[in-house]
């Protein structure tokens, strides 16, 4: 989170004014009356201690296999966390008309750390999709059960309470059908309390910058595909990386099949580290042109995406920074190398004077190119930059098709300052069109639901069996009857401390039909679907073998 240049201060100021709110669709924040109701409590202290400015996250997740997607949200406070007062995190289960049930109790989720992100995922291929909450001093992994319950198994999987974890990510990194995990870890702060950020003439204490802070490493566990994981960070080559994690996700950045790592650092160089296929990464960081901004220079990374921006079917990478820095848009180029296009395409300039936290590449009106969802608020209570507030609007960021992209107001949510911090999407009506969560620090949650989208859509769910059970890594490809080629990847953990809606779906805009969907599994095995219905959600199961 380091300062602005006098370059990007001048690309904020010859910006141009948000778009009216033209917009074809609409965003509503339905979270009151959908029953989400809950408040995040980030544990001030008078000491201004650092946790208080990072937390926190939400997940996605079909936790009952009933084809409707459930809501889990990240609590933090009390600091320090306090046993007798036990801070929970909160999960709703969707009811299927529009509303949600607070099952947080019946379901056994019951974590009591300083939570910082959550992530789901089946990492015992059961058939149930298990939770990964990160935490200050304490990460839980729950298992669920199947009967509605899940049981805290932290202990006995073998993965290890480092002292913070921030966002994580699942992949199968040696294509045994088990997903892997890796766990951002953020900043050692054992020399907090004695550190002294604010007025020293009045005593008044505020929160001291992450830059006085040293970096950690992040961990890569390996699942021993009998529901224990091993820490191989060292044996993967990812030892040395010293960094102030905040966001990570795995991205096959070169389409061999093997998941790539990509590391959104505060105020240090980001990592791409490249699998070797091997048990191994090598860190391309800096050849890949993906380590550093525009100006050459590391920034305060936080939230991250990655997709197939620009329709060429390799998988772009977007990085959201602090205030006075642009986001980030990395044009995949292929062969390991990207293009820092953020300034010429438009995705940057209108974000520079917002701290950028939630970050998702998202197709708002299906009209089959992804946008981005950006949620913004500061770290400080009493921002240090002329004209900055704490709360501050979301931003959404329109796509031409072509990779370029204009900023537009739709909907009420977007004129609405929170302190925003992760974001999630998924379809949690079913309705064809893509839904928003928003965490805010110290805040409320936001459900925002997507009104107004017209056109044709395909919905998938993959179902695995040589391949992770969710399909997790793979690439869909969905080629229409007017011979357009649009690329997805499915994802478990990005943006900011969160994860989104493991299905995946298509915006056909006007397209009436999909000619041939080809499903490039983990295993190697593609398989390829003629005429899949659209206008709903299938389950493709992977095959035996490969097509020819």
């Amino acid at each position: 989170m380091i300062a602005a240049t006098g370059l990007l201060l001048a690309l904020a100021a010859a910006a141009p004014n948000p778009a009216p709110p033209d917009c074809p669709i609409t965003f509503t924040d339905v979270a009151e009356a959908a029953g989400l109701r809950f408040v995040h409590d980030r544990g001030s202290t008078p000491s201004h201690r650092l946790p208080e400015m990072i937390g926190a996250g939400l997940a996605w997740l079909d936790y009952d296999n009933d084809g409707w997607m459930d809501l889990y949200v990240v609590q933090s406070g009390p600091l320090p966390p306090a046993k007798a007062e036990r801070s929970r995190g909160r999960f709703f289960r969707n009811n299927r008309d529009g509303t949600f049930t607070d099952v947080t109790e019946k379901a056994g989720l019951r974590d009591a750390g300083y939570g910082m992100g959550a992530v789901a995922a089946d990492y015992d291929n059961d058939g149930f999709v298990d939770l990964l909450v990160t935490g200050y001093r304490g990460n839980v992994l729950y298992h669920n059960n199947g009967d509605g319950t899940f049981t805290d198994v932290t202990a006995r999987s073998g993965i290890r309470n480092p002292p913070w974890g921030t966002s994580a990510a699942w992949g199968d990194i040696d294509g045994d059908g088990y997903l892997d995990v890796f766990i951002g870890q953020y900043a050692d702060d054992t020399r907090d309390k004695d550190l002294f950020c604010g007025d020293p003439a009045t005593g008044v204490r505020d929160y001291c910058p992450p830059i006085m802070y040293d970096g950690t490493v992040s961990v890569l566990y390996r699942n021993n595909g009998n529901g224990t994981f091993t820490d191989v960070t060292r044996e993967a080559g990812l030892g040395g990386a010293l960094g102030k994690a905040l966001g990570v996700l795995f991205v096959d950045i070169d389409l061999d099949g093997k998941p790539d790592i990509y590391v959104a650092n505060d105020e240090v160089m980001n990592f791409l580290f490249h699998n070797l296929g091997n048990g191994k990464f090598e860190d391309i960081s800096i050849s890949s042109g993906t380590g550093f901004g525009l100006m050459g220079n590391p920034q305060g990374g936080m939230g991250l995406d990655a997709g197939d921006v620009d329709g060429d079917g390799l998988p772009d990478i977007v990085v959201a920074n602090f205030e006075g820095e642009t986001n980030e848009y990395y044009r995949n180029l292929g062969g390991g190398v990207f293009e820092d296009l953020s300034v010429s395409s438009g995705f940057g300039p209108p974000t520079v004077n917002y701290v950028k936290f939630g970050l998702n590449l998202v197709d708002v009106d299906n009209d089959g190119d992804l946008d981005a969802f950006v949620s913004n608020g500061h770290i400080y209570d009493r921002p240090h930059r002329q004209g900055s507030k704490a709360e501050q609007k979301p931003q959404l960021l329109w796509n031409d098709g072509k990779g370029h992209f204009r900023e537009r107001g739709c909907g009420a949510p977007f004129q609405r300052e929170l302190v925003g911090r992760g974001s999630a999407v998924a379809d949690y009506d079913n309705d064809g069109d893509p839904d928003i969560a928003v965490s805010s620090s110290g805040g409320p949650l936001q459900l925002l639901r997507n009104d107004g989208v017209h056109g044709n859509w395909l919905g998938i769910q993959l179902l695995g069996r040589k391949s992770n059970r969710q399909g997790i890594g793979a690439r869909l490809v969905a080629e229409t009857a007017s011979g357009r080629r649009i690329t997805r990847f499915v994802e478990a953990g990005s943006s900011y401390l969160s994860s989104s809606d493991p299905r995946v779906l298509f915006g056909l805009a006007d397209e009436k039909s999909v000619r041939k969907l080809t499903v490039y599994w983990p295993s190697g095995i593609v398989q390829v679907i003629e005429n899949p219905p659209t206008g709903r959600y299938s389950t493709i199961e992977e095959a035996a073998a490969a097509r020819p």
